[in-house]
């Protein structure tokens, strides 16, 4: 399972070390084997169709494939003969949507909750629980990618999350709300990790934001009022015990490289290890997380396509 966060900074999450209890659920599960925390990812820019047109396909910011020839994940899930599906909370129509459902659309099972569309509003008709009730039930015997894209943090904050989680207060409005939004999206990664955990066969679930936001100066992730807080980005990866002990050796470099620095046009590379995907054109050992001979570092990454070294920081 892939899960793609909206708008989550990991300033903002206290199992990254925040001062406010945002992230029970992960905090209790850190230091256990079935997590891998990853401390210095970074989006490779501000705005979701930038990113997720990167992340999600071959296309990074390191190397010269344009867009338009870039395999996507779907398609290189699907050529090996994965069951894909796409389940997901954000619209399907929309400028800031349509480019990355046109990637979902190569999914064969797709759910989409919203039904809103175009760029004024911003609101979804439904919190992202409903996704974990929308997870289809995978056979013991079938290979599966099951991506879940929620709302998460995007505002308006104060939209994405019930009234029982409206806990935190005595700062400004922006950050109580952001925080409650932060609460709430570690509960729901909890009950689709709870729900996905016990289904046959289950490997690993991934998951990582788009990029963040900066509800400290609220100026939520615009481009033109760049501020690092709006790249600092979570990426965790929940294992099987199964995992562990048939491939330890990826586990053991995973484990290692928690704290090198990563930039999220590179999650293609990491999730086609993660799979077992072998073979597509293109492959990058050197820009793969998960690979012995990752070479990603501080001083060669960069954000905002290239603009911005992440040794500037």
């Amino acid at each position: 399972m892939l899960v793609i966060g909206e708008s989550e900074s990991r300033d903002h999450m206290q199992v990254y070390g925040y001062d406010r209890p945002t992230t029970p659920w992960l905090q209790s599960m850190k230091g256990k084997p079935e997590l891998l925390l990853f401390s210095n990812a970074y989006s490779n820019h501000t705005h979701t169709v930038p990113v997720l047109t990167y992340a999600l396909s071959q296309k990074n910011q390191y190397n010269n494939v344009s867009l338009a020839d870039a395999y996507s994940l779907v398609e290189a899930a699907r050529a090996a003969g994965f069951h894909t599906y796409w389940i997901s909370n954000q619209r399907k129509l929309g400028g800031y949507d349509t480019p990355i459902a046109e990637i979902a659309s190569t999914a064969e099972y797709q759910v989409w909750k919203n039904n809103r569309s175009g760029t004024a509003d911003l609101q979804a008709p439904f919190y992202d629980e409903v996704l974990v009730d929308a997870l289809p039930d995978i056979q013991p015997e079938e290979n599966a990618l099951i991506v879940i894209h929620v709302m998460g943090c995007h505002g308006d904050y104060r939209d994405r999350y019930p009234r029982e989680f409206d806990q935190f207060t005595g700062r400004r409005r922006s950050v109580n709300t952001y925080d409650n939004a932060v609460l709430y999206s570690d509960w729901v990664l909890e009950h689709l990790y709870e729900r996905v955990s016990h289904m046959p066969g289950f490997q690993a679930m991934v998951f990582f934001s788009d990029h963040g936001d900066d509800p400290d100066r609220n100026v939520g992730h615009e481009a033109s009022k760049f501020t690092w807080t709006m790249v600092h980005i979570p990426l965790g990866i929940l294992v099987s015990r199964d995992f562990r002990e048939h491939r330890a050796d990826m586990y053991r470099t995973l484990r290692q490289h928690e704290d090198r620095f990563w930039t999220n046009d590179l999650l293609y590379n990491l999730m086609l290890d993660v799979m077992t995907i072998q073979g597509m054109p293109g492959e990058e050992p050197g820009l793969d997380l998960a690979s012995a001979q990752y070479k990603g570092e501080r001083e060669t990454l960069r954000t905002l396509h290239g603009k911005e070294k992440l040794s500037e920081e």
